[in-house]
């Protein structure tokens, strides 16, 4: 379903898939971002702690995130998905049971835990999972190969789309959820430029693909907390930085 100009929403689990067009400068600055991890000798790799079967994933700091822009235009969107979230009947009302510190009703903020980059080359694939200590997860496509070889057999995957390979596939309860009208929803990361926002619980995956050149994405999980909470982080960051000048 349309949610307004450059947001669209699709909803075949009670889970929402949010997915909006990048604004070209920050598609671009995203792109030269990554280039740079990606030449940097000294880059910090996030492959041993990722699900990928991926060489090349390298960690985003939050001081590059915050110069480059980025970080400001991930925080809108995470606030406009949630909020997405919140008007789909009393959602807001669960998930304030659910999650201890927040939302609590509709006072809440949002940060950024963490950002990483994935260079996938041929056969290289994630198999299917999810993210842990966050409420919601978001993938950019930023490259993918001009050709990749056919698949040696047809498959059209059940939700649309021509095939599977090298796209990023997410996963629902398939038959055993009476209300699913598509138990995969097959996302074509060759068209670049899209950033896809999901909960974090959402079981997702994205196909290996045979061919020369470079699939790149860009991924971030952040988490919905209370204006309460937010207050009672800054006061102990204010506390740990008047302890350390105490110490010097």
């Amino acid at each position: 379903m349309e949610m307004g100009e450059n947001w669209h929403v699709n909803a075949p689990w009670a889970q929402l898939v949010a997915t909006t067009k990048v604004p070209d400068e920050i598609f671009k600055t995203t792109l030269e971002l990554t280039d740079k991890i990606y030449e940097d000798v000294n880059r910090d790799s996030a492959a041993e702690s990722l699900a990928g079967q991926i060489d090349n994933e390298y960690f985003i700091t939050e001081d590059k995130l915050i110069e480059s822009g980025l970080m400001d235009y991930f925080i809108e969107m995470t606030i406009k998905y949630w909020g997405t979230v919140l008007m789909n009947g009393n959602l807001w009302q669960y998930l304030d049971k659910k999650f201890e510190n927040g939302p609590h009703g509709l006072d809440y903020a949002c940060r950024v835990v963490s950002a990483w980059t994935v260079h996938q080359y041929e056969n290289e694939y994630n198999p299917i999972h999810n993210h842990a200590n966050c409420k919601i997860s978001a993938v950019m496509h930023l490259k993918f190969p001009e050709k990749i070889e056919p698949a040696r057999k047809e498959h059209i995957a059940t939700g649309g789309g021509n095939g599977l390979d090298g796209n990023l596939v997410f996963t629902g309860m398939g038959a055993a959820d009476e209300w699913c009208t598509a138990p995969v929803l097959n996302v074509n990361a060759a068209t670049v430029g899209m950033l896809h926002l999901f909960p974090s619980t959402l079981g997702h995956a994205v196909y290996p693909f045979r061919g020369k050149g470079e699939r790149r994405s860009l991924s971030f999980n952040a988490d919905i907390i209370s204006k309460k909470q937010v207050d009672a982080i800054v006061e102990q960051e204010k506390n740990e930085q008047e302890n350390t000048k105490g110490k010097i």
